[in-house]
């Protein structure tokens, strides 16, 4: 094969390689920390966790989903995507106000947090959040080195102890495009969650370990149909944190088929020059 013929067939070798190493690169450039809800408060009942309206990007704020802002972001964000960065202050919206037992819908779920001010900025979540802890019974749960406790089978929430009072968290993963849904498939992968802090007397007058809040929900430490209808819920501070890392690169596809053209151009090479003995 003369020179000008092995540059021939090495050509589309360049071709296939400079593109997909292109669509690599710009599958994932959301990345570092997002840091949410200054002044965002949920409502904590047992069938559902509830993002209220955040007063601090105001009454008017709205995001893509065309609903009001019940979170905003907080001093400290670093995360870096096209058309950034994101202001302190600004609203953003929670998908669905629930995280907990009802699912939301398919078009909620690629739009769990979206952006006042920055509509092709949508993290996705993966569902159901979680897991909680595997220990429901919040009585153990009573120093700062015991172990972590969930009311009840199956809830996301995870409480700890923490000084006298409680520290509440929801585990959360999925996705973060800058090119709005349309770019989650290929967007960074993110990690975080929301805690909530309960430091105020329970609506019963007991302090908020716990091992009380479980029974504040749940009396006979067994929740039972009666408890999640009953309506007992405690409103409290919230606070997230998310943090984005972008896809490692060269993907494996990449590497696939850059393999197969390799193979194509050695079976033209053998072909131009035959089977030599």
């Amino acid at each position: 094969m003369t020179f000008r013929n092995l540059r021939l067939a090495l050509a589309p070798v360049a071709v296939l390689s400079g593109g997909l190493l292109l669509v690599s690169n710009a599958s994932a450039s959301v990345i570092n920390t997002l840091l949410t809800g200054s002044t965002g408060t949920v409502t904590v009942s047992l069938p559902s966790l509830i993002f209220n309206n955040d007063p601090e990007p105001g009454a008017a704020c709205t995001t893509t989903l065309g609903r009001g802002c019940n979170s905003d972001v907080t001093t400290g964000t670093s995360l870096s995507f096209s058309g950034g960065p994101l202001a302190t202050g600004e609203g953003i919206y929670v998908n669905n106000n629930d995280l907990t037992l009802t699912a939301p819908s398919a078009a909620d779920a690629n739009q769990f947090l979206t952006f006042a001010a920055h509509p092709n900025l949508v993290f996705s979540m993966v569902w159901p959040p979680g897991p909680g802890s595997s220990n429901i019974d919040c009585s153990t749960t009573n120093s700062n080195a015991s172990s972590p406790c969930s009311v009840f089978a199956g809830s996301p929430i995870i409480l700890s102890y923490v000084n006298g009072h409680t520290n509440a968290s929801v585990g959360i993963v999925g996705k973060a495009s800058d090119t709005g849904v349309a770019g989650l498939a290929g967007g960074s992968n993110y990690m975080g969650g929301f805690s909530q802090t309960f430091t105020d007397l329970l609506p019963n007058g007991a302090a908020p370990t716990p091992n009380n809040i479980q029974l504040y929900f749940c009396p006979s430490r067994t929740c039972t149909p009666a408890d999640f209808a009953s309506g007992r819920n405690v409103t409290t501070s919230q606070s997230g944190s998310f943090t984005a890392s972008t896809v490692p690169e060269p993907s494996a596809v990449f590497l696939g088929s850059l393999g197969i053209v390799m193979l194509l151009v050695g079976a033209r090479f053998r072909k131009s020059h035959g089977t030599r003995a």
